[in-house]
């Protein structure tokens, strides 16, 4: 199985934004500053790293999902076969200069 790029990146936004709002919150409840954290507040900002995966997990079962579903590269044949000038594809979107 190929790994789609977009499906990466995704992670690794949801990545970035669960782990600082892991952090915050830790930091704030605990009354700890994120560059003191110890062994208890990492593991609770570790827990970020497999919840970060569920969202993107969800849109990849998604059979229905263009972007990262099941059917994406499907899909994105089928769009790069009809943009395609080759193919007699993309007149109405293609710019007149």
């Amino acid at each position: 199985m190929k790994i789609n790029q977009a499906m990466l990146t995704s992670y690794a936004r949801n990545l970035l934004g669960q782990v600082i709002a892991a952090a915050t919150i830790v930091s704030s409840t605990s009354h700890v500053s994120i560059v003191n954290f110890k062994g208890a507040q990492l593991l609770l900002v570790a827990n970020s790293l497999w919840a970060s995966l569920v969202p993107v997990i969800l849109r990849f079962v998604n059979k229905k999902d263009p972007a990262f579903g099941l059917v994406a590269e499907q899909a994105t044949d089928a769009v790069t076969a009809k943009l395609s000038p080759t193919t007699g594809g993309g007149g109405k979107g293609a710019s007149a200069q």
